[in-house]
Order: C-alpha cells, then sequence, then structure tokens
C-alpha cells in the first residue's frame, strides 16, 4: 500500500502527538489544557468518521480541533474531507495552505501534500467564458456573482456539477445558459446576445364614420320676436298709464263737481290727467305698430329653398298585383 493510504493514521498520530506537547501554554491567549484534550478527543473522533468515509461530519470535528489549533496536519485533513465532498476549488486550497507550512512536520509530510495537490489540480474542471456577437461590453455573472473582466476568456476553474452563466447588456435580451461541468475537462461557453426586438405598432382599432345629417337652417326669427316683445311691453305700459289716467279722473271729479270752479289745489291732479290722456295713445299705438311689425316680419319671412323635383318620365315597381308589376310616373 502508499503512503497516501496510510497518510490520515500518519497524520492522526502526528497531529496527536503535536497537540499533546502543546498542553503548556506558551502565551496568555494560548488554549487551555482541558481545550486541549477536547480538541484530540474531536481529532481521533474525526479520524474514525473519515475511516468511515463520513466526509461531513469528519469534516465538522476537524474544523472545530482547527478553531482550538490549527497545525499544517488539520488543514490536510479539513482539504482532504472537502475533495471527498467534491468541493475540489475549496480543497486545493487548503492543501496550499498546508504546503506553506509542511515544513514545520518534515519532509514525508510535505511529498504527500504535494501529491495530493498535483493529483487535485488534474481533477479540477475549468470553464472559459468567451465574448461572442453583440458581448463585447456585457456584464458577465457566473452563479449570480459578478465576473472581472480578467477572468473572461481564461481558464476558470471550478467544482465539478451546473454553473449559470449570464450576460446583459443594454438593448439586448438577456444570455443565460447551465454548463455542466466535469472533471478533468475544460467546457467552454460563448455569449451571443439578442439584440430586444422592436415594439409592435399599436393597432389603432378602426374608426367608424358617422354621417350626421342635418336639418335645413329654418328662418332666424330673433328680430321678430324681439320687435313682438317690445310691442306686447309698450301696449301693456299703456295700461298701465290708462289705469293711473282714470284713476287720477275719478279723484279729480270728486274734487271738483264743477269743472269751471275747481280749485287751485287740483292743479297737479288735472295736469296728470292732461298727460296721461295724451300719452297713453300714443304709447298704445307704438305698441299695436311693434306687434303688427312682427307679424308681418314672419309672415313675409323667406322660406328655406327647396329642390325642386326634376320633370320626365319614370318607371317605378308598382304594388304587388299591378299590370306588368311597374308603373309608370311623368312629371312636369
Amino acid at each position: 500500500m502508499t503512503f497516501r493510504r496510510f497518510a490520515p493514521l500518519f497524520f492522526a498520530f502526528a497531529t496527536t502527538t503535536a497537540l499533546a506537547t502543546a498542553s503548556r501554554p506558551a502565551r496568555a491567549d494560548a488554549p487551555s489544557a482541558a481545550d486541549l484534550r477536547k480538541a484530540r478527543s474531536q481529532f481521533q473522533r474525526g479520524i474514525e468518521l473519515e475511516q468511515a468515509s463520513n466526509w461531513s461530519e469528519a469534516l465538522q470535528q476537524f474544523r472545530e480541533v482547527g478553531a482550538v489549533r490549527m497545525t499544517p496536519q488539520v488543514r490536510f485533513h479539513i482539504a482532504y474531507c472537502e475533495e471527498q465532498l467534491g468541493r475540489l476549488v475549496t480543497a486545493l486550497g487548503g492543501y496550499e495552505l498546508a504546503l506553506g507550512e509542511a515544513d514545520q512536520v518534515g519532509p514525508d509530510f510535505k511529498r504527500e501534500v504535494d501529491t495530493a495537490i498535483t493529483g487535485l489540480r488534474a481533477r479540477i474542471p475549468k470553464l472559459v467564458i468567451d465574448r461572442g456577437t453583440n458581448a463585447e461590453a456585457a456584464l458577465v455573472q457566473l452563479d449570480g456573482v459578478d465576473l472581472g473582466g480578467s477572468s473572461v476568456g481564461v481558464e476558470v476553474p471550478l467544482d465539478p456539477g451546473p454553473h449559470t452563466v449570464t450576460a446583459n447588456a443594454p438593448g439586448y435580451l438577456q444570455f443565460t445558459t447551465t454548463a455542466e461541468l466535469k472533471e478533468r475537462e475544460i467546457t467552454h461557453v460563448t455569449l451571443d446576445l439578442t439584440p430586444e426586438p422592436e415594439p409592435a405598432a399599436e393597432e389603432k382599432p378602426p374608426v367608424k364614420e358617422v354621417i350626421v345629417v342635418a336639418p335645413p337652417p329654418g328662418p332666424n326669427r330673433t328680430i321678430p320676436y324681439v320687435v313682438g316683445g317690445v310691442g306686447i311691453a309698450t301696449l301693456a305700459t299703456s295700461g298701465v298709464l290708462f289705469a293711473l289716467r282714470q284713476s287720477n279722473y275719478a279723484e279729480l271729479k270728486r274734487a271738483c263737481p264743477d269743472p269751471n270752479a275747481c280749485p287751485e289745489s287740483n292743479r297737479d291732479t288735472y295736469n296728470r290727467v292732461k298727460t296721461y290722456s295724451v300719452v297713453t295713445p300714443v304709447v298704445a299705438l307704438v305698441g299695436v305698430a311693434a306687434i303688427g311689425a312682427a307679424t308681418l316680419l314672419i309672415v313675409f319671412e323667406k322660406k328655406p329653398k327647396t329642390e325642386p323635383e326634376k320633370s320626365g318620365l319614370f318607371v317605378r315597381p308598382a304594388a304587388p298585383g299591378t299590370l306588368a308589376g311597374v308603373s309608370v310616373d311623368y312629371r312636369f
């Protein structure tokens, strides 16, 4: 069996030894002896879970050990569990951190970590996103995260499985695709953006033509009505004047039974009667004249012209039962 086969057990022993020798705290902030005992117990539990291929539980145990004291061996086991869970990119980072501290452990450990890195790098799939048609200035996202320009057109190491690529640019439809990455393969995705369709012209409903047939204008009777109204008002005024004349005349008759012996005090009443007697018939005459004028304007107003019927011989369908079913009409 190779060294890689026994690596977890070997490193378990080395790490347990390291944790045991670290029981004496060198600094005030160093873990206590109780913390170290618990860490050793968790590390052993992690090894057992690792051998049982229970990678998730083993990973949790190793991470808790690392929270107490992170050693190169603990980093290696964390990366080893990550690799078995398919998180190849994360595992590679863990291995590289362990390699940077491998000299603290020894050459065998360093050689094992280097071998793990070499084998893992060959397994990690890569995605290459190329800008295609209309995608020169598109914003690219990989699994919902903005991708910088330096990561477009180059190989990007990713974990195996589906990865979503989107691209957006003003005036173009969003580009979306899912790339299924497999171990040891390089997958290419080309961004081709399609222009947004022109907005469809809004179809207006047909306009229904409405024909309004206006009746021929009738005669304008405003002036006759105004003149007639003035005449009626004038006649009413003459009636009022006549009533005043009669009232003053009756008063004058009571005060002056003898017209030849009328006192001077009734001079005003006499003058009013005289005035009403002159004005009343004049006003009545004006009213009658106005009403007459209005009547004449209405009687002699211009009638709208009607199109005369054309003369000639007309043949029309006749009522059912007539001879030959037609009738003949001649107009002059």
